[in-house]
């Protein structure tokens, strides 16, 4: 067992936390539950290196679980409907970019059922087309790179992820009640998948016996503030990256729910529990609740909603996307958030003492007094424009991993690939520069810089 204890981090104090345990979805002034939405989708943006096959077209009728897109280079792979119903439209973006296939809610739905597997008799790649054609496949990533696992490779360990410590997440602890046996079946199908170890990385001290009760797998605790439950920082602790032969898997508890469901039930599981949090959202209408995947955002943000400007985000504020009304939660979203939009410039900002704002770097009063406990109203507001690096010190004192921030995102916008795979672009995934962004007083964008380094570097070095 690793024990893994971070010092540099940062619990980002912001306001609008959720608040109390799971709750019913409710509108603004009553105590009724929403209705079920009306439309669910199958939500494809966090795929954007996948080619599609789409296996269905408007006016077809699906179930839940039934496959609706395959994957062109990776035949057999398949993505599932989250819900039962009529597909009623297929979006697309730009170069006609599949984003979303959205599905009109039957009354009564009907799931798609796949025979049981017994895993005692099963060989690996039985498991593998398994989960290829049940749609369990879409939920393992892969590093390095952090793309779909490619089922042809088998991974050197495998990590599962039983923590969250990014700004609003629901805790691992809420996905996995009440699915304890799933979980654990879910894990025993991961063991058969690699000829390694499965690593299971949870918070130390937790509330949950699902994770230290375990079998099958090599336990380890982890504490410390954000990014302590980015996988980057687990491998590089526990079973380090070294080259792009290095093939090592990683997951989230519910994906691990999602496959042990699938292989107890024969059933595409497609509940989990989200927050809604933010100070966009009314005071007293934030908290944890359990929806389907593809949640329609429409539905989430009824009466909900502060009046004025507000930024909706799908995920957390860190790694979040912004989204409209006429969007989804994406495929993997445990979070929605909202918060304010700054219009206006306020006036003499730079002369004042800043008291009730937050800083990192120390510019305002705020920053030399003893406001451990005290959390921030947070808006878009980035209190200045791009401008060249100043202080590369700060992003390297919230960056955990052992590599060196600043020197990594330069070598990268260098494009000197061989410099910045040195430096640990291996090693890493955008979502770990998300705090050096936050707090650089330069205003740059690092966890795009970093995306679009690693999908260029893979594509050198994957042809």
């Amino acid at each position: 067992m690793v024990h893994i204890k971070i010092a540099k981090g940062l619990d980002i104090p912001i306001k609008g936390k959720p608040d109390g345990g799971l709750q019913p979805l409710t509108v603004s002034g009553g105590a009724h539950p929403v209705k079920a939405p009306s439309h669910l989708a199958l939500d494809f943006n966090a795929f954007e290196e996948i080619k599609f096959k789409i296996l269905v077209k408007a006016g077809d009728y699906v179930k839940i679980g039934q496959p609706l897109a395959e994957d062109k280079a990776s035949p057999g792979r398949f993505f599932v409907s989250p819900a039962a119903g009529t597909v009623i439209e297929i979006r697309r973006g730009l170069k006609r970019r599949l984003l979303d296939i959205v599905i009109e809610v039957a009354t009564a739905e009907e799931r798609e059922t796949y025979p049981l597997l017994d895993l005692s008799q099963s060989s690996r790649q039985e498991l593998i087309d398994y989960f290829k054609r049940t749609g369990l496949f879409a939920h393992i990533r892969q590093r390095p790179f952090n793309f779909l696992a490619n089922p042809g490779k088998v991974p050197r360990s495998i990590f599962v992820k039983a923590l969250e410590s990014a700004p609003f997440v629901p805790p691992a602890e809420m996905q996995v009640a009440g699915y304890e046996k799933e979980f654990q079946r879910g894990l025993d199908a991961l063991a058969k998948m690699t000829d390694g170890k499965v690593h299971l990385v949870y918070r130390q001290g937790t509330a949950s016996r699902a994770f230290p009760d375990a079998k099958g797998v090599e336990k380890h605790t982890a504490e410390g503030p954000h990014p302590i439950s980015n996988p980057s920082l687990h491998i590089q602790r526990i079973d380090p990256i070294l080259s792009v032969e290095d093939v090592v898997w990683t997951v989230d508890v519910l994906a691990v729910i999602v496959i042990g469901y699938m292989l107890m039930h024969g059933q595409y599981f497609v509940e989990r529990i989200i927050s809604l949090a933010g100070t966009g959202i009314v005071e007293g209408r934030t908290g944890y609740f359990k929806v389907r995947e593809g949640y329609p955002i429409s539905a989430l943000i009824a009466g909900r909603i502060k009046k004025g400007w507000v930024r909706l985000i799908a995920g957390d504020p860190l790694t979040g996307r912004k989204v409209d009304t006429e969007d989804f939660l994406g495929y993997y979203d445990k979070c929605f958030c909202a918060i304010p939009e700054n219009t206006e410039r306020e006036f003499l900002h730079f002369f004042r003492l800043g008291l009730d704002k937050y800083t990192f770097s120390g510019t305002y009063l705020s920053g030399h007094l003893d406001n451990a406990h005290k959390e921030y109203d947070f808006t878009t507001n980035q209190h200045g424009e791009l401008r060249p690096f100043i202080d590369s010190s700060l992003a390297d004192e919230v960056m955990p991993l052992d590599i060196s921030t600043v020197h990594l995102v330069k070598a990268i916008l260098a494009e000197d690939y061989d410099q910045a795979a040195e430096l640990g672009l291996l090693e890493v995934d955008s979502e770990d520069f998300a705090l050096p962004s936050f707090v650089c007083p330069s205003k740059i964008e690092m966890t795009e810089i970093v995306k679009e380094g690693l999908r260029r570097y893979a594509a050198d070095m994957l042809k």
